[in-house]
């Protein structure tokens, strides 16, 4: 089959107070010939870049979990601002059907870093809670687009989609019950590694892909019902 992949540039905020951020759009009508101007204050990214981005919320959530562990809550609070950030990012290209839950996915996020600022927060169990819907709400975003670009034949970006939603998936179920735990990381070692081949731009029937997309929405809903409890208004 063949891979296709879109010209799509993303403009990037370049600083905010707790770091970096990304935001912004979409630009399918740009090209290499006629590269968009960023705006004061923005950088562009193209979406390959965008993609291999995809483990940093989870990476900023660890960083802030080891950081208040140590009781160093300045840290923590920063690295939690910076993975809203991406959520944020997330919810302005987000489609109806996952724009709410990050939302208040990062609404959430926000509310604990400023919590753990102030020192409400005494738990880590706290954090593991608001951590795990976050990344939840990533991998819900990142299912859907992976399953609307294979739709459209856009299997190189679908596999990019598919990659980066098994890895929040997985991570969101990091610190739940054993067979919650163990049944999402065999769903999810089994949707890499069809993700892998659709980057590679393998062959294979249709109906292989459906079954695995299939396989994983089921997986992101009983996830969903254990971390994640569903936002009005958001199915």
């Amino acid at each position: 089959m063949q891979t296709l992949f879109r010209p799509v540039l993303l403009t990037l905020v370049a600083s905010i107070s707790c770091g970096w951020a990304i935001a912004a759009r979409a630009d399918e009508k740009a090209t290499p010939a006629h590269p968009p101007q960023a705006p004061k204050g923005y950088v562009l990214v193209d979406e390959e870049t965008w993609h291999k981005l995809a483990d940093e919320p989870d990476r900023h959530l660890e960083r802030a979990r080891a950081a208040f562990l140590k009781s160093e809550f300045r840290t923590a609070t920063t690295e939690i601002r910076k993975a809203g950030v991406h959520l944020r990012v997330a919810a302005s290209h987000a489609g109806a059907m996952t724009k709410l839950e990050l939302t208040q996915a990062e609404h959430a996020l926000e509310h604990l870093a400023h919590r753990v600022e102030t020192g409400a927060v005494k738990s880590v169990d706290e954090l593991d809670v608001i951590t795990a819907r976050a990344l939840h709400s990533l991998a819900d975003d990142q299912y859907r687009k992976a399953a609307d670009a294979w739709r459209h034949h856009e299997q190189h970006v679908a596999g990019q989609y598919l990659r980066s939603a098994a890895h929040n998936l997985e991570r969101a179920t990091e610190r739940t019950g054993g067979m919650l735990r163990e049944a999402t990381a065999e769903v999810s070692h089994n949707s890499r590694v069809l993700a892998t081949r659709m980057i590679e731009g393998a062959e294979f029937a249709r109906d292989e892909v459906g079954a695995g997309f299939e396989a994983f929405g089921r997986q992101i809903e009983r996830v969903g019902k254990t971390v994640a409890p569903q936002v009005t208004g958001s199915r």
